[in-house]
């Protein structure tokens, strides 16, 4: 990777690196062995129904609006009394933080593993024939490091967002803040599998493309194309990356891209708690969990101007400008530390990382119609299957769980 002078952020280490330390990551630190992957056939582990906190059953029960939970809630069928297992550490999980079925490929369910810059594909998740395979590209440690958060776009392809400052990049150093969103195949027969020689060649990995302007970021979303919109926690706003034409599988070049960081969309960061992000493009509005405010926002997809451009460039990008005066306001207040959120069926979805609590909205007017507790340990991202279920991550418990009625 081209090298950047040091971004003036302030230090915040990252605790995630306490839980799995860096001597057991990935291939990139063992000199880039070639078993990067691993296949289990698994299966869900439990089937549950909801009771009372702290019951050895280990699911919460579930109530709407605070009254006593009637095992269904009619205005948010997403929620439910019952809560299954589906993947755990036995599945190479190490703090999954985010999940999404590929839309090419519905029954693969990727999941993100922050504590080990890599992903695990679930094959038939829920199913008999269920397996899952861990994969961690042989330059993770850059490209995912300490990962937060992916979202599919087209052509099978998807980004992820590194909760980074640089640790890593070939190999330990000083962190210097060169980190942003990053652009992969979905492909199997390319992720975690092209271009895996280390030390480096001239090709690095996997990787797609990257674009170097967010460190810390914990949330990511699709618009259109090569179009991804970022939650820049180390500089505290919200950015909108076009990779344009990426560089193919392990290349370098990033000048074409176009980078828009909106300045009046303020956001706040909380260490390890992932921001996620949705986009509703009927509405043209991007959601997202300003998780330190407590907060649910919205940010106007086509608003705002620009006020020219910004100083380093890290990038070369073709485009690197300062954006004002975008509509950005509040959707849900009074949360404590949303995190996770899926727009299904007019609803949207938000796990709150402090209560366990997953909690449905209307589009419409932002009414609460109905919320349920968890047994999670940190609940964290969110997603609904080709079944029309609610699937979360519990990042510390180190599962991912399907929520049914």
């Amino acid at each position: 990777m081209p090298r950047a002078p040091t971004i003036p952020l302030a230090a915040v280490p990252l605790v995630l690196a306490m839980l799995v330390g860096c001597s057991g990551d990935g291939a990139a630190n063992d000199g880039g062995s070639s078993d990067a992957t691993s296949t289990a056939t698994t299966g869900p582990t439990s089937a549950t129904e909801a009771s009372s906190p702290g019951s050895d059953t280990g699911v919460a029960d579930s109530s709407s609006g605070g009254g006593e939970s009637t095992g269904g809630f009619p205005d948010a069928p997403e929620l439910g009394a019952t809560l299954t297992v589906i993947a755990t550490a036995e599945d190479g999980l190490s703090v999954p933080r985010d999940l999404e079925f590929a839309p090419d490929h519905p029954e693969q369910l990727w999941i993100v593993n922050g504590a080990i810059h890599g992903v695990v594909i679930v094959t038939d998740p829920g199913e008999a024939t269920q397996t899952a395979e861990l994969r961690v590209d042989a330059y993770g440690q850059h490209f995912m490091a300490y990962v937060s958060s992916l979202a599919f776009g087209v052509g099978n392809r998807f980004a992820s967002c590194q909760e980074s400052r640089d640790e890593w990049n070939v190999g330990p150093q000083t962190p210097d803040d060169f980190m942003g969103p990053t652009l992969w195949s979905a492909d199997l027969d390319v992720f975690a599998m092209v271009n895996q020689d280390f030390p480096p060649n001239p090709l690095e990995g996997s990787h797609l493309d990257m674009l170097h302007q967010s460190p810390l970021c914990m949330g990511i979303a699709h618009e259109s194309d090569n179009v991804y919109w970022a939650f820049d926690g180390g500089n505290g706003h919200v950015v909108r990356y076009d990779f344009m034409m990426d560089h193919g599988p392990g290349g370098s070049s990033h000048v074409d891209g176009v980078i828009r960081r909106y300045l009046n969309a303020v956001v706040t960061r909380v260490q390890e708690v992932p921001s996620h992000m949705q986009i509703d493009a009927d509405a043209r509005r991007l959601y997202l969990a300003d998780t330190g405010t407590g907060r649910v926002m919205w940010l106007d997809l086509d608003g705002g101007a620009s006020n020219g451009d910004l100083p380093n460039n890290w990038d070369g990008a073709t485009e690197y400008t300062g954006w004002d005066g975008v509509a950005f306001e509040p959707f849900v207040s009074g949360l404590q530390r949303p995190s996770g959120l899926v727009l299904h069926d007019g609803r949207l979805l938000v796990s709150d990382f402090a209560t366990g609590e997953i909690l449905a909205f209307s589009l419409e007017d932002g009414a609460e119609l109905g919320r349920m507790s968890t047994d999670a340990d940190g609940i964290m991202g969110l997603a609904i299957g080709p079944d029309d279920k609610l699937y979360f991550a519990d990042g510390f418990g180190n599962r991912v769980v399907r929520v049914d009625p």
